[in-house]
């Protein structure tokens, strides 16, 4: 992404000149200590859009299975192929990753991966029977794409306030100086971070700065220029407070623009992907926080577009490459976290606007409503399962919704147990919110007993 002056002015606040830093050291230079700043946290939101299919993401294994095999049918794995779960504590049954996961199996072996069960967009906790009779107590929508994407992200049926730029504004104090925005999209237009909290967009290979501004060697010259101009004194106080102003943003510039255009100091590779190049751009900011003021709190968001996880049809095919390239990327992402000494500061989350039907339709699935989603980290109670997984219960809480506009055609929708807003919530209490703030960042989470809020997986 590129600047205009006007802009780059907008996010910096800094009261000292970057230039003489950037003169004396590098970019590695500014990085030759991570781990400084006190109480430093990040937070990495993965969407995957079109709602990923949980159901053969985690899967039961022995007896259970019988009851996926019925209800899956063309679209069951085999037992034999599925990579078994160790657990920490009392497991609750036999579960295995998908074949493609061998990354995320081993860090949930490893307890750095908790898989959160059955969470989905929730008004207030409900049974099949009240939906099915007044489906106001749903989220409006259900089942649709659009819709539901906007509300997992903003929690409401309004795209308003998304609830990432929400909690981050808790937060953007907490960074002294910051260069640009505490809150980081990899992509553009995203609900989540949709509000009166600064965000910027780092798409990976654009560079970042004032538009025609190298980030090292020789100033161009209409730029020595104006440093040549900004650095007379006038009478006038205010011409000398804009030509400080735009003396640090040039300085400021070129400290981002180094940020991102150099190599990254870290060994780890990256798979070359979509999702790989996000999660590398996340991981150089990170590594990037002090020289770019985020010394204390950095929130994230990046995506797989496009409905990718949408699986109507080619499921097997479809979700085995997205899952290896998911399981590729978050594996070389946490990797690079413990190579820079952060894995216990950063936590990565995925989710999805909805799950799928467990039942099948051809080759692929319908749209759901209750979901798996893992959550990995350093700082992560991983190895163990939150919430109840629906097939091993007897008495599923599942509704038989006709989807779309095929008549008597039953799919098998699961309603939630864990609502977005309790799951977003135990989020946002790692990452520093206070209970109070978390009734005002979480619109939903009033309905829900405050016992049952927290969910567990972050201390």
């Amino acid at each position: 992404m590129s600047f205009t002056r006007r802009e780059f002015l907008k996010c910096c606040g800094r009261g000292v000149s970057a230039a003489t830093m950037m003169t004396a050291l590098t970019y590695a230079g500014l990085e030759n200590a991570f781990g400084q700043g006190s109480d430093y946290k990040a937070l990495v939101c993965l969407f995957l859009e079109g709602g990923n299919d949980g159901w053969n993401t985690v899967v039961p294994l022995g007896a259970p299975n019988s009851i996926y095999t019925s209800n899956r049918q063309g679209l069951a794995l085999p037992q034999s192929s599925l990579l078994p779960l160790t657990f920490i504590g009392t497991a609750p049954g036999q579960f295995g990753f998908h074949p493609r996961l061998t990354g995320l199996r081993n860090l949930f072996n490893q307890g750095r991966v908790a898989v959160v069960n059955n969470v989905g967009n929730l008004l207030q906790p409900v049974t099949p029977q009240q939906v099915l009779a007044n489906p106001s107590l749903g989220p409006s929508g259900l089942f649709d794409h659009f819709q539901q994407q906007t509300y997992s992200q903003s929690l409401s049926a309004s795209s308003t306030l998304g609830w990432g730029n929400a909690l981050g504004g808790n937060f953007t104090n907490f960074n002294s100086g910051p260069l640009i925005p505490m809150l980081m999209t990899m992509v553009n237009n995203t609900p989540y971070l949709k509000g009166p909290a600064a965000t910027i967009t780092l798409q990976p290979n654009i560079q970042l700065g004032i538009t025609g501004l190298p980030p090292t060697g020789a100033l161009p010259p209409r730029f020595s220029g104006i440093q040549q101009v900004t650095s007379l004194v006038d009478d006038l106080a205010q011409v000398n407070a804009l030509n400080a102003r735009v003396s640090r943003a040039i300085d400021d510039s070129r400290v981002v623009g180094s940020v991102f255009s150099g190599p990254p100091p870290f060994t780890t590779v990256f798979p070359a992907t979509f999702l790989g190049d996000q999660l590398k751009q996340i991981a150089v900011a990170i590594s990037a926080r002090n020289a770019l003021g985020h010394t204390r709190r950095q929130l994230f968001y990046a995506q797989v577009p496009g409905n990718a996880y949408d699986f109507h049809g080619t499921q097997l095919v479809s979700q085995d490459r997205l899952l290896g390239e998911l399981d590729a990327a978050m594996t070389a992402f946490f990797d690079a976290t413990v190579q820079l000494g952060v894995s216990a500061e950063v936590t990565t989350f995925i989710f999805s606007e909805f799950g799928r039907t467990i039942r099948i339709n051809g080759d692929g699935s319908d749209h759901g409503w209750g979901n798996h989603y893992l959550v990995m980290g350093g700082s992560v109670l991983g190895g163990r399962f939150y919430g109840t997984y629906p097939p091993v219960q007897v008495g599923l809480p599942e509704l038989d919704f006709p989807l779309f506009s095929v008549s008597g055609n039953f799919r098998g929708a699961f309603i939630p147990q864990i609502s977005m807003d309790q799951f977003g919530f135990t989020l946002a209490r790692w990452f520093g919110l206070s209970d109070a703030s978390g009734l005002d960042v979480f619109p939903n989470l009033v309905n829900f007993n405050a016992a049952t809020r927290n969910i567990g997986f972050l201390p």
